[in-house]
């Protein structure tokens, strides 16, 4: 068993300046913010992109031509490219093939990862310098049609802890687990949340920051699963935390996809979201229109959680997943926070 240290990648400056440069990628059908601005970012790099994916796909309308064309042409100027995406028990998508064939050719390494796992995680390393991390895999639905959120992070103490995960993936070194600093946790701070399988980094993240939290909680979330039978399950602890943060007084507000175009989705959440408004939470669910595909919390205005990670079984225990908790920084949470103001008003009450 090997044992992956998660430090603190890094504190920030002074309270009200950053100590390296955050780009919040807030991606909307009408303005998809991830797609218009990684193809420039993986363009910049002179040496080196990583690609850790759960799904990577082309499509003949050229929907992802802008993000498949900016890492072939890496490649090819000989800068060192390497994807690693979601292996499955079933055959490869002809549009996934076309994307891995259209990659190899311009001289990337491409692999399929370990079949025993589930690759979920969705991140970018370039240049040993930037880390793009969220919810955004490379598909049309996930680029044009959803909502996700994403962060790209200027820092090489990040990436390096990126970099280090991405090759333990690659080489299928899965039997590793993530070890988080021992708290407290100082502000401010950032955490890379790099969870191989029973892990928990995210869940042992989350569960805190819901523990400290003393004003206000909002949730972003694909899928929210509670477990009646299971009260131990990381998920339904989740759930629990946020009902014990209401019970303290603190506005708690969950944002969930309505699961339209997926029944078993519909029902975990609206399970969920039913569990959480008995006990006085406000949920709502996303237009039909689109898909809330975002993995965020925000806690008092200064906390923020961005992951792949969704809050059921699977994403918070046995999955791969990869996230960041930055602790103390308003100047990210605040233009986070207007974000779901915005979109909370547009969105339907549970009923």
């Amino acid at each position: 068993m090997r044992l992956f240290v998660s430090f603190f990648a890094l504190l920030f400056g002074a309270l009200g300046a950053w100590a390296f440069p955050v780009l919040p990628l807030w991606s909307t059908p009408e303005n998809p913010a991830y797609l218009n601005q990684v193809p420039q970012i993986i363009l910049s790099a002179k040496e080196e992109v990583l690609v850790a994916l759960s799904d990577i796909r082309a499509y003949t309308d050229g929907t992802t031509n802008p993000l498949l064309s900016a890492l072939s042409e890496v490649a090819k100027k000989e800068g060192k490219v390497y994807v690693l995406m979601e292996s499955s028990t079933r055959p490869l998508a002809s549009e996934q093939e076309a994307a891995l064939s259209r990659l190899r050719a311009a001289g990337a390494n491409v692999k399929e990862d370990s079949p025993e796992i589930t690759l979920h995680t969705k991140f970018l390393v370039i240049d040993r310098r930037v880390v793009v991390v969220g919810s955004t895999h490379w598909t049309k639905t996930a680029l044009t049609g959803s909502i996700q959120v994403d962060l790209v992070l200027e820092e090489p103490a990040v990436a390096a802890l990126f970099r280090q995960f991405f090759f333990y993936l690659w080489e299928g070194k899965v039997d590793t687990k993530t070890q988080l600093p021992s708290r407290p946790w100082p502000e401010p701070a950032l955490i890379p949340l790099l969870d191989f399988p029973d892990s928990k980094a995210n869940f042992t993240a989350l569960h805190h920051l819901l523990g400290q939290a003393q004003r206000e909680v909002s949730l972003l979330l694909y899928e929210l699963a509670f477990y009646p039978a299971y009260s131990d399950s990381p998920s339904t602890l989740l759930l629990q935390a946020l009902v014990e943060a209401a019970r303290r007084g603190i506005k708690v507000r969950v944002l969930l996809e309505s699961g339209e175009r997926d029944t078993r989705l519909a029902e975990t959440n609206k399970l969920g979201a039913a569990w959480l408004s008995a006990y006085g939470i406000e949920v709502r669910f996303d237009s039909p229109q689109t898909i809330m595909h975002a993995k965020c919390l925000i806690v008092d205005g200064c906390h923020v959680w961005v992951s792949s990670a969704n809050w059921n079984y699977y994403s918070l225990a046995k999955n791969v997943e990869g996230g960041v908790l930055i602790l103390g920084a308003p100047e990210l949470a605040n233009p986070l926070g207007a974000y779901f103001l915005n979109l909370w008003e547009v969105c339907v009450p549970l009923r």
